[in-house]
């Protein structure tokens, strides 16, 4: 009847290759298996979600390393554990104000320490004294500090000169 034609049919007829057509009857030449080769593996640091041959290009070196994002060595480009995280390393003080801030510390450890008091350094000196008597000036007591005087106050640190005699 004439109705015959062999073009609608034809195309690649390898099932194995990337455009395999399953509808054609007749093999055209065009099969080509390279779009679609990759690596199939999804472990693989080099994992082709699109590929569906596997070209044997898998590799699980390059993504390997520290996956934990609390570790001092996290490494967030690394996709495959390889189990060297390690804590140690950048764990110390990580408070500016303490005594013993470390800056290459990025893990805080619950180590820091402080001045005993808001007037002392970390080694324990006064921040403020005036007369050099080892007495900050915030703890200062003014009064009489000779014993012999009736208005003697055993508590004063700091002479105010009001020696008074009997």
């Amino acid at each position: 009847d004439g109705s015959c034609e062999s073009l609608s049919c034809a195309g690649c007829t390898d099932s194995a290759a990337c455009n395999y057509d399953p509808t054609a009857t007749i093999d055209d030449g065009s099969c080509e298996s390279l779009s679609c080769a990759g690596c199939t593996d999804s472990a693989a640091c080099n994992y082709d979600p699109t590929a569906t041959i596997d070209d044997g290009s898998c590799e699980s070196l390059s993504c390997t390393g520290c996956t934990d994002s609390a570790a001092c060595n996290y490494d967030p480009t690394a996709t495959i554990d390889d189990g060297s995280c390690e804590s140690l390393s950048c764990a110390g003080c990580t408070d500016p104000t303490a005594c013993n801030y470390n800056n290459t510390a990025t893990i805080d450890d619950g180590s820091c320490t402080f001045p005993a008091a808001a007037n002392l350094d970390c080694d324990g000196n006064c921040l403020n004294d005036a007369d050099g008597d080892g007495i900050c000036d915030e703890d200062e007591i003014q009064g009489c500090t000779d014993s012999t005087a009736c208005n003697y106050n055993a508590t004063a640190t700091d002479d105010d000169g009001s020696y008074e005699s009997l």
